[in-house]
């Protein structure tokens, strides 16, 4: 019996061996052929990224007018002049918007930490608290935020006690309405002063915004039309100027000027 075991074992192990072999070719050769295909899948090129023109050409200031501030936005060192704020409360400080002065222009950068986009509402303001009659103007290309505007006449450091005019603007593209709104925050409670259902404006055009605040009187132009002239009954006596949007980064702000009479 003996002598018939080692001729059986030999035998497994030469199918074993054979089995194996003919596996890996049966293995290999779809390879080769597969290798040869095209995929079946083909993602389509990324869209190169939008160009972004020249600035527009800013109206000229008046001659007898005085430029109480200027920023053209290509010194980063300028952000000092600055300050960036939340219009409303935030709880955590991962929420704090995030603003920045690079490539010539000053941009919103979502928010602090995670970097998250966000509706919360911010603004950029620059100048003196004693600021009474002035014009701010600033030019603004939108990428995809959707939202830009100013403010005037801005006090305060908490978004519950601050006390400001704001204009807010928002693009064609989104369904919501009204399109233009002219308010009063004063000490954090809001006082619509005008709305306006149509139109909003195109994006990724540049567009020049301004707002003169004289006495009781709110006059604000878009590509130098006027688009909303107010009457407050109730007016704001002095403040800071600045720009706003909303914490969802995507659009920059450029050749910002600030003017008297």
């Amino acid at each position: 019996m003996k002598g018939y075991i080692r001729p059986a074992i030999a035998s497994g192990v030469v199918i074993v061996l054979l089995t194996a072999i003919v596996a890996v070719v049966l293995w290999q050769a779809p390879r080769g052929v597969a290798q040869e295909q095209p995929p079946m899948l083909e993602y389509p090129p990324f869209p190169p990224t939008p160009t972004i023109g020249p600035n527009p050409t800013a109206p000229v200031v008046p001659q007898h007018a005085t430029t109480l501030a200027a920023d053209a936005f290509d010194d980063p060192a300028t952000a000092g002049a600055w300050t960036f704020v939340p219009l409303e409360p935030i709880r955590l400080a991962e929420q704090r918007p995030v603003w920045a002065i690079a490539d010539g222009r000053l941009q919103q950068r979502f928010t602090a930490s995670a970097g998250n986009p966000s509706t919360l509402e911010t603004a950029a303001v620059t100048g003196a608290p004693a600021w009474t009659d002035y014009t701010v103007q600033v030019s603004f290309y939108d990428l995809y935020n959707g939202t830009a505007g100013l403010v005037a006449r801005y006090t305060g450091d908490d978004p519950l006690t601050a006390s400001y005019y704001r204009y807010r603007i928002l693009k064609n593209a989104y369904p919501a309405t009204p399109k233009q709104v002219l308010e009063r925050v004063h000490q954090g409670v809001t006082t619509t002063l005008v709305e306006i259902r149509e139109p909003g404006f195109t994006d990724r055009v540049w567009h020049v915004l301004a707002m003169n605040v004289t006495g009781d009187t709110i006059t604000v132009t878009l590509d130098g039309t006027v688009v909303v002239e107010a009457f407050d009954p109730e007016p704001l006596p002095a403040g800071r100027a600045g720009v706003y949007t909303r914490a969802m980064g995507g659009i920059l702000f450029d050749d910002f000027s600030v003017t008297s009479r």
